[in-house]
């Protein structure tokens, strides 16, 4: 069975797509794990970058994409998909990541959320229970969790239908922070909602609603991965006054929660994602092996995927 996990905070800007991609990549590169990642935000960052613009353009003109589980629900007589909308050997611009698949998401998922929202199928509960797992039912369905040791749900800025359907789905999530003062007050506001929010809602509809193997009552808190540190080399810290200040509160906050390394803000990272290629493909770029952030996220894909296991 895959271990399914959300990438998922609601302040945008922090990391999300970055990390799933690279954790991503890291699992299917250097554990030879088979990897799914599946793209839940309607922006498609991770699909575009992922599969390169023209092949993510070919994938939506042929309804291949997250869209068409959702569409089962908000649409007249439209069938679960099966497996044939996930596009094989995500990563295009490299050979270094063949057993990585991916599920690309396109821009009309924001309409079909709200949509999702409007909707209802009968009972009013079994309704509210039915439109939150339709990731559940369709993994189940087209057979998709034995085909792969790890599934990642990059989710939108948001905690609205579509990202519980991946909370409703995963074993465990990981918060991708920066050491700002709004993620002091966010990071627990969040692990809050999905605890005694979204997971508690859940569980009181799995009761009245049709059975799913799929879903996971409880979701656990994997880590909190800081993306985007600012570094300066004269600090005893060697990061800047404000995110050493906020990193110290952020430990005191989360203890081991709070996972090391923590990842430099580079621009090195962007220009990986600009080329559609996860660092691990510049050891020798200035940008990435001179600052040694390929290093960082090879290690925190150690680090997280220990504690993922342990689920």
């Amino acid at each position: 069975m895959a271990k399914r996990i959300s990438i998922i905070n609601f302040k945008g800007g922090v990391g999300k797509t970055t990390l799933s991609f690279n954790l991503a990549a890291g699992l299917a590169r250097y554990h030879r794990s088979r990897v799914l990642l599946v793209d839940v935000d309607h922006q498609s960052s991770l699909s575009i970058v992922s599969m390169s613009a023209p092949v993510w353009s070919a994938n939506v003109a042929a309804r291949r994409t997250v869209n068409e589980i959702f569409r089962t629900f908000v649409g007249q007589g439209i069938h679960m998909p099966n497996g044939h909308i996930i596009e094989q050997q995500a990563v295009k611009n490299s050979p270094n990541y063949n057993s990585l698949d991916i599920l690309p998401a396109s821009l009309e998922l924001d309409d079909i959320e709200i949509d999702l929202t409007a909707s209802h199928q009968g009972n009013a509960i079994h309704s509210e229970w039915n439109k939150r797992t339709l990731i559940c039912q369709w993994l189940e369905m087209a057979n998709i969790d034995a085909n792969y040791d790890y599934i990642i749900f990059d989710c939108p800025p948001a905690t609205k239908i579509v990202s519980q359907n991946a909370i409703a789905a995963s074993h465990g999530y990981i918060l991708p922070v920066v050491p700002e003062a709004v993620m002091e007050r966010g990071a627990p506001h969040l692990v809050n909602m999905i605890q005694h929010g979204i997971d508690a809602r859940l569980n009181a509809l799995s009761a009245m609603g049709a059975p799913r193997s799929m879903y996971v009552p409880t979701t656990q808190l994997v880590a909190l991965a800081i993306t985007r540190i600012r570094t300066h080399g004269p600090a005893a810290s060697g990061y800047t006054n404000d995110h050493t200040l906020h990193l110290s509160s952020l430990q005191r906050q989360w203890g081991t929660y709070l996972v090391q390394p923590y990842i430099e803000e580079g621009v090195g990272v962007s220009e990986c994602l600009a080329g559609g290629t996860p660092v691990y493909d510049h050891p020798y770029s200035q940008n990435v092996g001179g600052r040694q952030l390929d290093d960082m996220y090879r290690n925190l894909t150690n680090v997280l995927k220990a504690r993922i296991d342990l689920l």
